[in-house]
């Protein structure tokens, strides 16, 4: 079945909407590093939500705290904000975006969204530069960011979407019409 990450999830109710959000069923992982976070939520979604887990575990470090699992959909509501706010989190976003390039899928169809709070020039220029995309050496991840949502033409968070990039046997991009090139 599909499967969807939610990274940093909090108490939030992101984890229910997406469960219940297909006709089909989909597995939702929640991860969070605080215990009672993850308790919390375990306590409101476990009975009702059987396509749903949850895992206590560090975001910089996916690969070792999921277990090499892959996913579908990595979704990332306000991480990156808080990480942001602590000093050297240049090193803390590499590990997150390493972690999210290892357990996303492989196949071109894998996306990670990023909603956060708009972000400026030079860390989408870093984001970029993290997903190594449109070079000829280890493209991963084709960004779009500041994608409009209805609704939130007044707010201040941003939609922000990653996308597997499609190789051929030399390791070039190959098939982008799939993804979104241009918002505006």
């Amino acid at each position: 079945i599909p499967s969807i990450l939610l990274v940093g999830t909090g108490n939030s109710a992101l984890p229910r909407i997406l469960h219940d959000a297909f006709d089909t069923p989909v597995r939702v992982t929640c991860l969070d590093y605080s215990p009672v976070c993850v308790e919390m939520i375990r306590s409101m979604y476990a009975d009702l939500c059987p396509n749903m887990d949850f895992v206590l575990g560090d975001a910089t470090r996916l690969k070792e705290t999921l277990n090499s699992d892959k996913y579908d959909v990595i979704v990332d509501k306000g991480l990156l904000d808080a990480l942001m706010c602590g000093e050297g989190f240049d090193s803390d976003l590499e590990k997150l975006m390493a972690g999210i390039d290892d357990v996303l899928t492989r196949r071109e169809w894998g996306m990670s969204i990023l909603v956060c709070f708009q972000l400026s020039k030079s860390n989408r220029e870093f984001l970029i530069e993290l997903a190594d995309c449109g070079t000829s050496h280890n493209p991963n991840l084709f960004w779009d960011f500041d994608i409009p949502v209805q609704g939130s033409e007044k707010g201040r968070a941003t939609f922000n979407l990653a996308r597997r990039c499609a190789l051929d046997e030399k390791n070039r991009i190959v098939n982008v019409e799939h993804m979104i090139t241009d918002w505006k």
